[in-house]
């Protein structure tokens, strides 16, 4: 059974409940993660310059958009598997990454997100 409570004729009711956070007030952790995972996604579905606002800028190594774009061409697909950190935005990822030959390449690192963007990265080739 369900209860319907009123109020009183002439008031008001009390205030709404609060709104659902927006993305960019969820917890640290949250957004670091889902910024690393966007950006991966962005490059698996050739959308370069949305990775590249996302943090690809910042990862370039000074070879500008268009070089770091073509260091994707052989690139499949990524399967990315992220782990956060709550204090610093910190992002510890694993990667599998498919190159368009069939071979597989594997990495391992870290990211750190500030303010919605990747702004720096320590990445290793596994195999």
């Amino acid at each position: 059974m369900t209860t319907i409570i009123e109020s009183p004729p002439g008031t008001t009711p009390g205030p709404a409940p609060p709104a659902p956070r927006p993305w960019w007030k969820k917890p640290l952790t949250w957004i670091a993660v889902a910024v690393v995972q966007q950006f991966y996604q962005d490059i698996t579905d050739d959308r370069y310059a949305a990775a590249w606002a996302l943090g690809g800028k910042n990862l370039d190594n000074g070879v500008g958009y268009d070089r770091w774009v073509a260091g994707y061409a052989t690139t499949a697909s990524i399967d990315l598997t992220t782990y956060g950190q709550w204090s610093d935005g910190t992002v510890y990822a694993s990667l599998t990454a498919l190159q368009t030959d069939g071979t597989v390449r594997t990495y391992q690192g870290t990211y750190t997100v500030a303010n919605g963007q990747i702004v720096s990265a320590h990445i290793v080739r596994t195999s």
